[in-house]
């Protein structure tokens, strides 16, 4: 593997098993067995776990950022855009993972101090950024709501973040019809 593409693929498997086993559920032995190198090559390319997790946080920054940037390139407006974001939620209950809040959330106070300080730049710009879009909507009449728009704004993060670590829990929910409530809520 090159270089680049074995940091990648280290960041790509620690992201999975924190959204599948959780943050302090994983060691560099289980990325080196799974991609079949040492674990002296994991710590090449992150000396520590802390390295690790706040790579593998701005990485999802970066992406959302990102997606966020491609919404508005391609002119979606305020309901397309949180349509968007909720499927990520259904794929990865499809996939049976937890969000990376919700995954790193219950290892909050175990983090390193720049694992949790980008994690919560992470909610806090979400949050941002579904507030702006509520507030958006409303104006346009897109979205229907009498909640301050900070507070439905965390009530459909919360949801959505908790909904995934539930769905582990509860055999047969009815995942659309959950995030269709959602969407519900908000129509005029």
């Amino acid at each position: 593997m090159k270089m680049s593409i074995t940091r990648e693929k280290i960041l790509e498997l620690g992201e999975n098993l924190i959204r599948t086993k959780g943050y302090n559920a994983f060691s560099y032995q289980d990325i080196s067995s799974e991609l079949g190198i040492k674990n002296a090559a994991v710590h090449y390319y992150f000396p520590s776990k802390e390295n690790l997790g706040t790579s593998i946080v701005k990485t999802n920054i970066q992406r959302f950022e990102e997606m966020v940037d491609d919404m508005h390139s391609r002119g979606f407006n305020e309901w397309q855009q949180l349509e968007a974001f909720i499927k990520i939620y259904i794929k990865s209950h499809r996939e049976q993972k937890k969000c990376l809040v919700g995954s790193l959330g219950p290892d909050y106070e175990t983090l390193s101090n720049s694992t949790k300080l980008e994690l919560k730049r992470m909610v806090e710009l979400i949050l941002k950024w579904i507030t702006e879009l509520l507030e958006k909507g409303k104006a346009k009449k897109i979205f229907v709501f009498n909640d301050e728009p900070e507070s439905k704004a965390l009530a459909i993060f919360s949801s959505l973040v908790a909904s995934l670590q539930l769905a582990m829990i509860i055999d047969k929910i009815d995942y659309k019809s959950f995030h269709q409530t959602i969407l519900e809520d908000l129509k005029p």
